[in-house]
């Protein structure tokens, strides 16, 4: 253990359990997860993973597991086949890590709907809250975009977008044969640039982005919007003193508040199939406006989509500051089929809502392999 480098953490499950991405800024050679809500109840309907074992040199998604039998206390052992344990490193440098862009998956179709469903042939890849980008499909105005995915069907289909941030628009057309793939990444630099799927007409229009914005009160922001999409009048030009907004709200993870009145405004629209080709609307953030910041300095710390604090991210008056947020992590999913009981055991992610689950990681002096 001389020299070895320890991390430790805990984490607590929301509403669902979603694959958990753990900083961990000195990388990691081994892993540990207890599930301390599960170790204290009974084994059910469904194998529940208590404790987890990671060491460098195991196949990603991989990772030793021990979980109740069901409807008991025995603990029992197994290997996860997939959603176990997968480093995480945003450069893309690191053997085995998660990839920046997950393989192509065929889509068969994608719905011409404000929400588009996608079908695709089977893949276990995508969940609730992943972002994806489709390609050469016949929607050109969505290829290229990345969304988030906001409902699960089934292992071949998907809905892009939430309930709250729908496109304003339906692409035009059913989307055919094409591609997908599932985004691992954001940009390393945080504020980031977001593409723009709804304006509304109001004293304080909300805005809509296609993925989480990760923008927090006060921070100001400026807008680029192509003619087709109209409201043009919120673009900075020399007429409106190259006009920014200020972020007076978080709605959500997609939506947020600005100073702005656009009721007078044209209306905003996605960009159809037919008005292609075409540049994407998009938000830029540019500065902070110091006195909301300080007047409401609580709201300003940067989340992610899963509300967690943005790492390395600056808050306060500092929040709108370029800084490089990436760091070197892992990947706890939502488990997997064993490999001796070949049925579905829950990851080091959680079992279910509100499971308080403790880590430990070591890097080790002399390697993990």
């Amino acid at each position: 253990m001389d020299g070895t480098i320890l991390g430790q953490g805990r984490f607590v499950v929301g509403s669902s359990v979603v694959p958990q991405i753990v900083q961990i800024p000195s990388g990691a050679d081994w892993m540990r997860v207890l599930n301390y809500t599960q170790f204290g109840t009974a084994g059910g309907a469904s194998a529940h993973g208590l404790e987890f074992w990671w060491q460098r040199g195991m196949a990603a998604g991989t990772g030793i597991v021990k979980y109740y039998a069901n409807g008991g206390q025995v603990l029992t052992g197994d290997t996860l086949v997939s959603g176990g344990f997968t480093l995480y490193d945003p450069s893309g440098v690191t053997s085995g890590s998660l990839p920046l862009l997950g393989n192509p998956v065929a889509v068969s179709a994608v719905t011409n709907a404000t929400r588009p469903v996608v079908t695709h042939t089977a893949d276990t890849s995508v969940v609730v809250g992943s972002v994806v980008r489709l390609s050469n499909t016949a929607q050109t105005d969505v290829n290229g975009i990345d969304m988030v995915v906001g409902t699960v069907g089934s292992s071949t289909g998907f809905t892009l977008l939430t309930a709250t941030n729908a496109l304003a628009t339906a692409p035009g057309a059913i989307g055919g044969a094409g591609f997908y793939r599932v985004v691992n990444v954001d940009p390393l630099f945080y504020p980031r640039r977001r593409f723009v799927v709804n304006i509304t007409q109001a004293v304080n229009a909300q805005v809509s982005t296609s993925v989480a914005h990760n923008y927090v009160v006060g921070q100001e922001v400026r807008f680029n919007i192509p003619s087709q999409s109209g409201m043009i009048q919120l673009n900075a030009t020399p007429d409106n003193n190259y006009l920014s907004a200020i972020i007076l709200t978080v709605v959500d993870s997609y939506n947020f508040t600005i100073n702005i009145d656009t009721s007078a405004f044209t209306a905003f629209t996605w960009p159809t199939i037919a008005q292609q080709p075409s540049s994407f609307p998009e938000v830029h953030p540019v500065g902070e406006d110091t006195a909301s910041s300080l007047s409401i300095n609580a709201a300003q710390i940067p989340l992610d989509g899963n509300g967690n604090p943005i790492y390395n991210a600056n808050s306060g008056v500092l929040s709108d500051s370029v800084v490089n947020v990436g760091f070197l992590g892992m990947v706890l999913g939502t488990g997997g089929n064993g490999t001796v009981s070949g049925a579905a055991i829950t990851g080091p992610a959680g079992a279910a809502a509100s499971d308080v689950v403790y880590w430990l990681a070591g890097k080790s002096t002399y390697g993990g392999l």
